[in-house]
């Protein structure tokens, strides 16, 4: 049976909404890490933000054993649309770090 979701704008809808909620949700995570350690706990907001790309895995495994092809597309071209944003926005520090 084909479901009323298995639709490419929900695929990408969930490849955005994933990633920003886990940002949110990681930078608070880091906040009460440092409040709880009584001391300065930092992540790197680029460390934090692949983190947050890559928990589209967890919808990705999801629509794959649900048969849901067409979200599974859109999830794989927003998650991949993430990454390179995250790759132009970072990679030059990534580059420029070894030299």
């Amino acid at each position: 049976m084909i479901s009323k979701y298995d639709k490419i704008p929900v695929g990408l809808l969930a490849s955005l909404i994933i990633p920003f909620i886990a940002y949110a949700i990681l930078l608070q995570a880091g906040d009460w890490l440092s409040d709880a350690a009584e001391r300065s706990i930092t992540f790197e907001p680029r460390t934090i933000a692949l983190v947050a790309i890559c928990l589209n895995v967890l919808p990705m495994n999801y629509f794959r054993r649900a048969y849901h092809n067409k979200s599974l597309r859109g999830l794989v071209i927003g998650t991949m649309g993430l990454a390179l944003v995250w790759f132009f926005y970072f990679g030059r520090d990534l580059l420029n770090a070894g030299g």
